[in-house]
Parts: C-alpha cells; sequence; structure tokens
C-alpha cells in the first residue's frame, strides 16, 4: 500500500478506529450504535473528497475489523458479539462514506441499490445477515464467523472502479 495515501487519511482513520475500539470495549457504547457522532468531530483532521478518496477511506475502516476481531478473541468475546461489533463498524463506515459523497444523486442510487439487495437503503441490517447465513446452511457460531468474514471484504469491482485498493494485510 501506497505509505502517503495511507497518511492522508491515518489521522481520521485512526482517530476513529481508536474511539470505537475504546468505546465497545469500555462499554459506552454497543456494537450496533452509532458512532458517527465521534467521527464527525474527528472528520476535520483529513477529509476524503473524490469518490476514489471516499472508497479508500472505507476500505481503511474496513481493514480494521480483522485486527479488532483478534483482540476480542483474546478478550474472550463470543462469535454473535465478535460479529455485531464487525457489523457495527463496516455498517458506520457505509454510513459515513455516504455522508462525504458531494453527489447526493449518487448516493441516492447507492441506497436504491441498497434498498432492492437488502431491503434497507443503508445496508443490509444484522439480522438480514444472519438469516441470509442460515439460508446458506449456516448453524450455530458458524454464522456469525461468516459475518465476521463477509464484513471484512469489500466489493473488488467497485474497489476497481474508483481506483482504490484494499489494504494490505
Amino acid at each position: 500500500m501506497n505509505p502517503a495515501r495511507l497518511m492522508r487519511f491515518a489521522p481520521l482513520s485512526l482517530l476513529y478506529t481508536l474511539w470505537l475500539a475504546t468505546a465497545l470495549l469500555a462499554g459506552s457504547i454497543q456494537a450496533g450504535e452509532s458512532a458517527s457522532g465521534v467521527a464527525n468531530a474527528s472528520q476535520s483532521a483529513s477529509v476524503p473528497a473524490s469518490n476514489a478518496e471516499i472508497r479508500q477511506w472505507y476500505n481503511d475502516q474496513v481493514a480494521t475489523i480483522a485486527v479488532l476481531d483478534q483482540q476480542w478473541q483474546q478478550q474472550g468475546l463470543n462469535p454473535e458479539q465478535r460479529a455485531r461489533r464487525a457489523w457495527a463498524i463496516r455498517h458506520d463506515a457505509r454510513l459515513k462514506a455516504r455522508e462525504f459523497m458531494r453527489d447526493k444523486s449518487e448516493v441516492a442510487l447507492l441506497q436504491a441499490r441498497d434498498k432492492a439487495k437488502y431491503g434497507n437503503p443503508d445496508g443490509p441490517d444484522f439480522d438480514f445477515l444472519v438469516a441470509q447465513n442460515r439460508k446458506k446452511g449456516a448453524q450455530g457460531d458458524e454464522v456469525y464467523l461468516q459475518i465476521i468474514g463477509s464484513s471484512e471484504r469489500t466489493n473488488t469491482e467497485v474497489n476497481q472502479s474508483f481506483g482504490a485498493q484494499k489494504p494490505e494485510k
């Protein structure tokens, strides 16, 4: 990954990630609650402007999930708790990325796509993902492990269309 690109968004990404991880660990927010207020306060450090920069910012947020999941495992969180936290990070990043977008008609298109695909303009909710994994035959903890795994993956075609890259692990 290009270190210059990472450093451009590092203040916001790191502040948001550190705050979210700390808040989740301290129990001051529950997984699934919006962390947008703090992200709004810290976004002045460096706000992505173009859709390519916004997509890269989104990918950088999602990339934190794998590291956080390892920490959650060490802390003894069960798969459902970890899945809820992973989902919340990705969901909040999705909403924040859309807030960054200047062209609201593009946001409307994304919301229409999500409404058609997930029944929700803001993307899949946690219960939708649980039901989807159960339909695919997952049972027990596997349902939640699949949610964790999918929360760490972004759409390769969308990334390529914006020239964004998933950060290296």
